[in-house]
């Protein structure tokens, strides 16, 4: 019996022990399947690997054009980064740093600066100037078109056109004579004046940018850029060259391939001509515009805005020794032309039974007297003025009397109906081709002595007999 409870004890441990066997085994069975699981999650909330954290990147002290590279499975990957993570945060409470349990946000690669071309055109307009414009309104682009006066006066409809479809105008000068713009300060003066009044005739705004034929370069002086900026203008000179108008017929081919030259700076102002003979500038420019869009260009007006680009006073320029522009020219000229481009209050004149607006830009206050351009206050007021050759001067048929304004002489000479005739002295201006008078003057000169001048919130107002 004894042996019988022997075997039965031995049976029964060695029972337990096959047991005990088994189970270790088992565990030891599911911890080998769980060596390629990914790894547990931290608590600290580590935000996962971006796609190419298993590519090393190279170390310091190799080329950067080196191929040093290692791939690793994506759960190596986590790993690393996992264990990275750890060793940094143990780093950081060593050194008595605070670990943060949020994560921190992903470095973003930066974003592209936006690049903007220009697209301008000088010269025109001319022939060339409605096939310009219909390209541009297919392609739904806004150009800039430096103009000039006399092609203005024998194109009106084109800058209209121009300016109806959305399109910048600047003032090119009048004829585009080197000889005489580059004579002097005074001569260059004269036509942009001139070239403003007559875009101003048409659109009832006047341009503000300025482009000098052939660019600054070689042309302007100190002088020349100091005045115009003083007088409220931009000088707008170019970044991109077309090659247009380096030789008469200039391929579109080539016309292209410079235009498109450079597609990575971030502002492009490009030169173009639509002046007469510069077809192949019309060719080329759809497929200008279409490499500019696939380069991913926005495409800009030019305005007073706009940080204008101007080419350095070169040596031969800076040396010429154009005269300088009295004070008094500069004090009568040049300073109130900035009051042109200000914004302000409208100019009411209320004269007998009729009434007419001068707006902000086609007035100025000088000598706490008003100063208007003849023609505007006369016509808008139902008076008449022409021209007088002979004498340079306007003449004015208004209110039953004629009014000679002479500003060779600063006087307006006066014939009322029946043949009397007087002189009085008179502040009379030639600016540009336009004839800008003493606003009180010339009411009294016409009969229309003011009574009242007023300053509202909303407005300015001269009101006469």
């Amino acid at each position: 019996m004894k042996g019988c409870r022997k075997n039965n004890v031995r049976r029964i441990v060695l029972g337990g022990l096959l047991t005990m066997v088994v189970l270790v085994l088992a565990f030891a069975g599911r911890t080998v399947l769980f060596k390629n699981n990914l790894p547990a999650a931290l608590t600290q909330g580590v935000p996962l690997a971006p796609p190419d954290a298993g590519r090393l990147q190279p170390l310091p002290g190799f080329a950067s054009g080196a191929a040093f590279s290692m791939s690793l499975t994506p759960s190596q990957a986590a790993a690393q980064t996992s264990a990275k993570t750890a060793i940094r945060a143990e780093a950081a409470v060593k050194n008595g740093a605070a670990v943060s349990k949020v994560p921190a946000k992903p470095t973003l690669p930066a974003q592209t600066k936006q690049k903007t071309v220009y697209l301008t055109f000088d010269d025109g307009p001319s022939k060339i100037t409605p096939k310009v414009l219909e390209i541009l309104r297919r392609q739904g682009v806004k150009a800039t078109f430096f103009v000039l006066g006399e092609q203005a006066e024998q194109r009106p409809e084109l800058i209209s056109a121009i300016w109806e479809q959305g399109h910048a105008i600047g003032n090119h000068t009048y004829n585009h004579n080197y000889r005489d713009l580059y004579s002097s300060f005074t001569e260059f003066w004269s036509q942009i004046k001139q070239t403003e009044e007559i875009v101003r005739n048409i659109t009832g705004v006047r341009p503000q940018l300025v482009r000098a034929p052939g660019g600054t370069f070689g042309h302007f002086d100190k002088t020349y850029f100091r005045l115009l900026a003083q007088a409220g203008y931009s000088v707008m000179d170019w970044t991109a060259d077309s090659g247009d108008s380096r030789r008469k017929g200039v391929p579109a081919a080539d016309i292209l391939r410079e235009s498109v030259a450079d597609l990575t700076a971030s502002r492009v102002i490009l030169l173009l001509h639509d002046g007469g003979g510069h077809e192949q500038s019309a060719k080329a420019l759809p497929e200008i515009i279409k490499r500019y869009k696939a380069a991913g260009y926005t495409f800009g007006v030019l305005d007073g805005e706009v940080q204008p680009v101007q080419f350095r006073v070169s040596a031969s320029a800076a040396g010429t020794g154009h005269a300088q522009p009295s004070k008094a020219w500069i004090a009568a000229n040049i300073l109130p032309n900035r009051e042109l481009f200000t914004p302000g209050k409208a100019l009411a004149l209320e004269v007998g039974p009729l009434e007419a607006k001068l707006l902000p830009g086609e007035y100025t206050i000088s000598g706490g007297q008003y100063k208007v351009p003849l023609r505007a206050a006369v016509e808008r007021l139902g008076g008449k003025v022409s021209w007088e050759v002979s004498s340079r001067s306007g003449r004015v048929v208004w209110n039953g009397r004629t009014i000679l304004a002479d500003a060779a002489n600063q006087q307006l000479t006066i014939t009322d109906g029946d043949g009397r005739q007087q002189i009085r002295s008179a502040d009379v201006q030639l600016i540009g081709s336009s004839l800008w008078v003493s606003l009180r003057g010339l009411l009294d000169a016409a009969g229309h002595p003011p009574l009242t001048a007023a300053v509202t919130a909303e407005e300015r107002r001269v009101k006469t007999l």
